[in-house]
């Protein structure tokens, strides 16, 4: 992941939560169904030694930013949710690919923060 990780507090049941996620991932009509450049989400590859970290996440996405089929100039989107009870933590971080900046994931990640604080104005975040 590039630069710090984006931490973010809210209220947002986890189904709500990642529910912005994936609507502020996606890209345009045009790039997604014209020019083949769509976001794809998967679950995030991981070490066989995660399994005994102490707090491991509720639930992980990695939402791969297309490249226009060029896998080289692809960025992707990494989110880590806890549930802690009355609110939910959230982890986002940047990945990309040699040919890529990770500049289309940051503005992902600001695209989701803003409509995440949309709807729960009570939403705490650091790292943007």
């Amino acid at each position: 992941m590039a630069k710090s990780p984006v931490e973010i507090t809210t209220q947002l049941s986890m189904a709500e939560a990642a529910d912005v996620f994936r609507m502020a991932m996606r890209v345009s009509w045009w790039s997604e169904h014209i020019t083949g450049a769509g976001t794809t989400f998967e679950e995030p590859r991981g070490s066989v030694f995660e399994t005994v970290a102490e707090d491991r996440p509720d639930f992980a996405v990695l939402a791969l930013l297309g490249g226009r089929g060029a896998e080289i100039q692809k960025s992707a989107v990494h989110m880590y949710m806890w549930n802690r009870g009355g609110h939910r933590q959230i982890m986002l971080g940047v990945g990309r690919n040699l040919g890529s900046f990770g500049i289309k994931a940051n503005r992902k990640i600001r695209r989701y923060v803003d409509a995440l604080t949309d709807l729960d104005p009570s939403a705490e975040y650091s790292g943007i």
